[in-house]
């Protein structure tokens, strides 16, 4: 007996101190490939019956325990709320009631008694199939291990039920043990469970004691565990290589740094473009002194007439005298004065009211034509005769716009 529970004991500390190491390679430590649950996920209660009985176990002869044997095994509850943080690791809290009988002297049978007891503990757990075989979520059988630390108190009980003037004993115990889980459907599993709950041997309430001992209550329990919360599974983690972030940053951070000296080499050129222009500019601005100061000044001479003929019966414009008209408007520009086109028609052909209208039409065709080469409109006027005024002798002479 001593050797299993120690065996146990080994058995969830090692469990617990792997499980808390530093993992780099999580693909080799499995137990650490899953997502951490939220609190409210993966708990457990489990309910069952019991059968047990209590066995003291000197650790040398003694008078006071001559033969340490079960006289007895009488029924029992327990019930315990668990958490499992991981599909390796989990925790419990729970609770049992129960009674053994026995007798401590075999030459009289009679003198057996039944003692009462109940107890708290809280265990840590350790899946030791999850631990070995990977972590499945259905797979059909579990078994696992704890150990833990309570609190129970027991009393002795003649068998006609009526209590000795003895009061309840009151002892730390340590429970250790394992238990076997068969999936019956998603939330339930079928438990049974082998515990022993290890304290000093006065939890029997027997006056004699001895300080080279230590009692055991070894019970068997069958029970039901119902899985309460909405996630009771563990989604798998899959490691992320780091190193293809990190090279892919370096990369970004080269094509970066290489951006920047492009752009340091271009904002230099800039400069160096910035001064050339600066000194073309500095160049053109002394040659436009130099010019002002020894070109001589040309007069314009404002007193130009310009006579624009047009074929008969027409307003157009031709080519050539489109030519004279850009002439006319860069001395009109030129000069201060106020210019008049005066549109003409001979009075030869057509009505006199027809040669007025084309007069006007010939006058303003010149005007347009001046102020498209960019002349000012408030330095022309227009004005048209028709065929009341002959400027000229001839007829074909008179189909004409004068600009003066």
């Amino acid at each position: 007996m001593k050797k299993l529970v120690i065996t146990l004991a080994l058995l969830l500390a090692a469990g617990t101190t792997m499980t808390a190491q530093e993992v780099e390679k999580g693909s080799k430590q499995r137990w650490r490939s899953f997502e951490t649950n939220r609190f409210i996920d993966n708990w457990e209660l489990s309910a069952g019956v019991n059968f047990g009985g209590y066995y003291v176990q000197p650790w040398e002869s003694d008078a006071n325990y001559p033969d340490a044997k079960f006289k007895n095994f009488t029924l029992g509850f327990d019930a315990a709320f668990s958490k499992w943080f991981t599909p390796i690791m989990g925790a419990r809290i729970g609770g049992y009631y129960g009674n053994y009988v026995y007798g401590y002297d075999k030459t009289n049978e009679d003198l057996t008694h039944k003692v009462n007891y109940f107890g708290f503990h809280f265990d840590g757990m350790v899946n030791f199939t999850n631990w070995i075989c990977r972590y499945k979520a259905d797979r059909f059988f579990n078994l696992i291990g704890f150990a833990g630390f309570g609190y129970a108190q027991g009393k002795q009980k003649e068998l006609n039920e009526v209590e000795n003037e003895g009061t309840w004993t009151k002892e730390i115990v340590v429970p250790v043990g394992l238990i076997a889980r068969f999936r019956v459907c998603d939330p339930l599993t079928i438990n049974i469970e082998l515990r022993d709950q290890i304290s000093r041997p006065s939890f029997d309430n027997l006056i004699a004691n001895t300080k080279f001992a230590n009692g055991n209550l070894l019970t068997a329990s069958i029970g039901l565990t119902w899985k309460m919360s909405r996630v009771r599974s563990f989604n798998a983690y899959t490691p992320i290589d780091k190193s293809l972030y990190d090279n892919r940053i370096s990369a970004l951070e080269r094509d970066l740094q290489n951006a920047n000296d492009k752009n340091a080499e271009y904002q230099k050129q800039i400069e160096r473009y910035k001064k050339q222009l600066s000194d073309k500019e500095r160049e053109l601005q002394d040659a436009l002194k130099k010019a002002s100061k020894t070109s001589p000044v040309v007069e314009v001479n404002d007193d130009v007439t310009l006579s624009i003929f047009f074929p008969i019966g027409s307003a157009e414009i031709s080519d050539k005298n489109e030519i004279n008209i850009k002439y006319m408007a860069d001395v009109i520009k030129a000069s201060k004065k106020t210019y008049t086109i005066t549109g003409y028609a001979d009075n030869s052909t057509g009505s006199e009211n027809r040669n007025l209208e084309l007069s006007q039409q010939r006058a303003e065709a010149v005007y347009n034509a001046l102020i498209n080469a960019g002349v000012d409109r408030s330095k022309i006027k227009v004005d048209y005769k028709g065929c009341s005024v002959q400027p000229f002798d001839k007829d074909y002479l008179n189909r004409v716009a004068i600009i003066k």
